[in-house]
């Protein structure tokens, strides 16, 4: 017997239920990249600077859920864990073997579409220290067309 030919009833029970972009989903904890606010990865998990700044997401987006990977070491899920009780934050800790794997260690999400950039909390944080920073040098005319 052919798949397609197959009861949608018996292709659920012999392979699961159909997901829509799996890959995506494993990588943002969960989540489709349309919906997040701001993510971290391992790289940068628990820094005092991007904790600041998960405070002023966690404050600005309070409908938001906070995704955290439940691999990570104890002191530092403790301190994002911390934070989301402060801020009276949703948050759910994801420990699927199959998060182990991935990168993100924390993901602010909405239930919609948000189609948000930059969506790395490390970039947030370097866009806005270069905007307070100095004036960027002046650019030759022909740069100031294509940028």
């Amino acid at each position: 017997m052919d798949k397609q030919e197959m009861d949608p009833h018996v292709k659920t029970g012999l392979y699961g239920t159909p997901e829509i972009n799996p890959d995506e989903q494993h990588h943002y904890l969960g989540n489709f990249r349309e919906r997040i606010y701001v993510l971290q990865t391992r790289e940068t998990a628990g820094e005092d600077r991007y904790m600041k700044a998960w405070e002023q997401q966690l404050h600005a987006h309070p409908d938001a859920v906070l995704y955290l990977n439940g691999h990570l070491n104890k002191n530092v899920l403790d301190q994002y864990i911390e934070l989301a009780a402060k801020q009276q934050a949703k948050f759910t800790l994801k420990s699927d073997a199959i998060y182990d794997q991935s990168d993100v260690v924390a993901v602010l999400a909405a239930h919609s579409a948000v189609h948000q950039e930059p969506v790395s909390i490390e970039d947030t944080i370097d866009s806005s220290e270069t905007s307070s920073g100095q004036k960027d040098e002046k650019k030759p005319w022909y740069k100031r067309l294509f940028s």
